[in-house]
């Protein structure tokens, strides 16, 4: 009967630190490179098992464990937020593709995703605070999301995506007008509401980019 017992709990110990190995393979090769270092014994058919064996393998499975990158879970989103994500930091061109099925969040760059309800002169408050006002923007629903550049929109044009007119972009570019002569530089970086010079906004039929006077009053066109 001992005998019979002892064998029930080395089958039953057995059959965890198997499994427990299983899982640890399946998240090294499919989710998370893991590094498995220290004392993993494994054991065989008759062997006695002892506690520290054992132990001493759960102790490398929980260090194993514990050094895997720390993703958090956000709603559906998974976050990372403790270092950069690398897809293939090699430095030849094209040496990796990403291909996402959607729209990729970017502080930086992006395409247009709406316009803020209020309007402003183009006394904004400078680039930073536009890009504060589309961040809090129904019309994106992003931190991310920022006063549109000519960049941006011009891409936005060529993927078909729908821009509303009548609202202020960046050019982040200077040109004189013409009839009157006025000169356009972003309404003196968003921080002037002069009629006497003007800023970049998309035309009220938005099929192409223009420009108007800074003391006139519109919407921001956002991208994300």
């Amino acid at each position: 009967m001992e005998d019979f017992r002892n064998g029930i709990l080395h089958s039953f110990i057995k059959s965890v630190v198997i499994g427990a190995g299983v899982a640890l393979g399946f998240l090294s090769m499919s989710v998370f490179a893991v590094t498995v270092s220290g004392t993993f014994n494994t054991f065989f058919s008759g062997q006695v098992v002892k506690a520290t064996d054992v132990n001493a393998n759960f102790s490398t499975l929980k260090s194993a464990i514990e050094s895997i990158p720390d993703w958090t879970k956000s709603g559906v989103n998974a976050v990372f937020s403790s270092g950069a994500v690398m897809i293939n930091s090699s430095t030849q061109a094209n040496s990796a593709t990403l291909t996402v099925n959607g729209r990729i969040s970017s502080s930086t760059l992006g395409v247009y995703c709406g316009a803020t309800v209020a309007t402003y002169t183009g006394n904004i408050g400078g680039y930073v605070t536009a890009k504060s006002l589309c961040a809090a923007s129904s019309a994106c629903n992003n931190a991310n999301a920022h006063m549109c550049t000519s960049h941006e929109l011009a891409i936005s044009r060529q993927l078909g995506i729908s821009i509303l007119g009548n609202t202020w972009y960046s050019s982040h570019s200077y040109w004189d007008g013409a009839e009157p002569s006025v000169f356009v530089a972003d309404c003196e970086g968003w921080t002037s509401n002069s009629g006497s010079i003007g800023g970049s906004f998309n035309n009220p039929s938005s099929t192409y980019g223009s420009w108007n006077y800074c003391n006139n009053s519109y919407r921001i066109a956002c991208c994300l």
